[in-house]
């Protein structure tokens, strides 16, 4: 039996490596064990050293996350500070919205002792915001354009036809008042007029995005989508007249 085993080691490649592997199994297996008993003293401090590099990391993901909110926000304040660089303006931020359908309105964090005063003008980056409609020493409650209490009047920029931009608690303004052959056309954009209250003259509102003309009553109206994002306005220019 021990000449047939030899020749099998000798004849047979892969009966040999098998039982080579079966011959090496009990040192792997305490070399195995051995490196196991090493390793275990430092597995605390090993856990406590991953614990403290997480930590560092959310740390620096949260110090970056921070840095980049600045940025932005400083990069949108200059870009306020473009939109009327004839007037002087308070830079605020919005701290609340309104969460009824029906009522359009924010919270900003400038009141008063700031420089704020009731019908301040409220605009971003992109044209008219809306109007202080209450004013408190550090913040204000402003009434947004798109509210149904909200009436500026506009004018088209193209033709210069006057009109009422009134809100329509939608989403959107309705521009009423208009002649049955009012020169008004999809795209148009809506400024202020500047003929009563406080809004100056010049801001933008919005852009016309359909034109309705009643021949039977003589009138034209329009739909038009304010171009401020009023949903999604962060930071505002307080402007007072």
């Amino acid at each position: 039996s021990w000449l047939l085993l030899a020749a099998l080691v000798a004849f047979q490649e892969p009966v040999r490596r098998s039982l080579l592997a079966v011959l090496r199994f009990p040192f792997t297996l305490t070399n195995a064990a051995a490196v196991a008993l090493l390793t275990l003293p430092r597995l605390p401090g090993l856990t406590e050293e991953n614990t403290r590099l997480r930590m560092a990391l959310a740390q620096q993901q949260v110090d970056m996350s921070q840095l980049h909110e600045t940025l932005r926000t400083l990069q949108q304040a200059q870009a306020l500070l473009r939109t009327t660089p004839h007037q002087q303006g308070i830079i605020a931020g919005i701290i609340a919205r309104s969460t009824t359908p029906t009522q359009h309105t924010i919270v900003i964090d400038q009141g008063a002792r700031d420089g704020l005063s009731m019908e301040s003008v409220i605009v971003d980056a992109s044209g008219v915001v809306g109007r202080v409609i209450e004013l408190h020493e550090a913040v204000a409650l402003v009434l947004l354009l798109t509210d149904p209490d909200s009436r500026v009047a506009g004018i088209v920029e193209r033709s210069r036809e006057s009109g009422l931009l009134q809100g329509s608690g939608r989403g959107q303004c309705e521009f009423l008042y208009l002649d049955a052959g009012a020169d008004i056309t999809q795209g148009d954009r809506i400024l202020t007029a500047g003929l009563s209250g406080s809004f100056p003259k010049g801001l933008v509102l919005g852009t016309v995005t359909r034109v309705t003309r009643d021949e039977l009553l003589g009138t034209t109206s329009a739909v038009v989508r304010p171009a401020a994002a009023l949903g999604r306005v962060e930071d505002v220019l307080c402007l007072s007249r």
